[in-house]
């Protein structure tokens, strides 16, 4: 009875380090990637909103990455504005994106300990079940993953807006994230849709590896010549 509880919390553990794994690659993916915020950019007309070209725009882009990533000490920078050299970002700007900054470092973290406990726990399995219960495990846990997915884009896509607050409501203890989109740069770089485009390029990025991780995962079961379930 013990070693079946046992088995059920690192299967689950197993389960939640995959998805926390591919997700914030996923994320990760889409956050970092010029291309898409070039694309973004052009498609909000943030050109005319801030008056900044394109270039000017991926510059203050780039610097805001290697911030993020922890290797910019400050993203206190001018830019050529209505063609004037302005400060970029205001201070309440600037205190978000430390908090941004912190979010991400910590999903960095999250990402890179996922992945070993993913690794521990299905290295375990192999060793003290069997080769078609490890695959076994991980099957039925994917399938669970594709259904939450489904079940999430269905509840995001019927009301971004609330979804979008309820997110900075639990993961900022602060209202440095409502700024104004007429005077704050930020959210005239990156308005509603921009995150819509986000979270649907990381939940069909994150969808697709699980399908493709279910289509391997099902094969290797089913050559074993056992029942799947």
């Amino acid at each position: 009875m013990v070693r079946k509880i046992i088995h059920t919390f690192l299967s689950s553990g197993m389960v939640v380090s995959l998805f926390l794994a591919v997700f914030l690659t996923s994320l990760q993916y889409v956050a970092f990637n010029g291309n898409f915020y070039k694309e973004e950019y052009e498609k909000n007309n943030v050109m005319s909103v801030t008056g900044m070209n394109i270039d000017e725009l991926m510059k203050v882009t780039k610097i805001m990455h290697k911030y993020l990533m922890d290797k910019e000490e400050t993203l206190d920078v001018m830019a050529k504005i209505n063609g004037s050299i302005q400060r970029m970002f205001n201070d309440r700007e600037l205190a978000h994106m430390k908090d941004v900054k912190d979010l991400f470092q910590m999903g960095f973290l999250t990402r890179n300990i996922s992945i070993i406990v993913f690794i521990l726990i299905f290295t375990y399995f192999l060793f003290t079940k069997s080769f078609y219960k490890a695959f076994d495990y991980l099957l039925k846990g994917t399938i669970f993953i594709i259904i939450l997915l489904l079940v999430f884009a269905l509840a995001v896509t019927l009301n971004f807006d609330n979804w979008f607050t309820g997110f900075h409501i639990v993961f900022f203890d602060n209202d440095l994230w409502q700024l104004n989109v007429e005077t704050d740069r930020l959210i005239q770089m990156f308005p509603l849709e921009f995150f819509q485009d986000a979270v649907f390029v990381i939940f069909r990025n994150t969808f697709f590896a699980f399908v493709v991780i279910l289509g391997i995962v099902y094969r290797v079961v089913k050559m074993t010549k056992k029942p799947v379930f």
